[in-house]
């Protein structure tokens, strides 16, 4: 099937025939641009071609340096971010374990207090009002002597 392809005698019946390409004599003369067909450049053409080249070349390295610029700029931002967020979880970490021993602290004093609260007895300390009940109290001693 590709036999004829590669040999030439092939050609598709929907596509024209491939013109073959002539390859120039190593002798010819040819121009600048590498086409035979137009006429050689003038040297003004020329200054002119590479002076905006040379603009495109500075416009891009422009552009380029731009774009490093803004490229270190973001990797120095991610580097701070990732500095302040171990930092933030340092803070995070020494946090909880400060709350964890204030807990165990909290726990340990309840535990001391329920451990002296069960020892001794709790005394209430008792109210006069508890001692003598005014409705039943005698009357004062003076009027009795009367």
């Amino acid at each position: 099937m590709f036999d004829g392809a590669l040999h030439g005698d092939y050609h598709s019946p929907s596509l024209p025939p491939f013109p073959s390409v002539r390859q120039p004599s190593p002798g010819s003369a040819s121009s600048v641009n590498g086409s035979h067909l137009e006429a050689p450049l003038t040297y003004e053409t020329l200054l002119d071609r590479n002076n905006k080249l040379n603009t495109r070349v500075t416009e891009l390295e422009l552009i380029n340096n731009l774009f490093r610029d803004r490229v270190a700029e973001l990797e120095h931002n991610e580097q701070e971010a990732r500095r302040a967020e171990k930092t933030a979880k340092e803070i995070e970490a020494q946090l909880r374990a400060e709350l964890h021993e204030v807990r165990q602290r909290e726990a340990d004093l309840k535990r001391r207090l329920d451990q002296i609260e069960g020892d001794e007895p709790r005394h209430k300390k008792m109210r006069l009002s508890d001692i003598v009940d005014e409705s039943e109290a005698a009357p004062p001693v003076g009027p009795m002597l009367d």
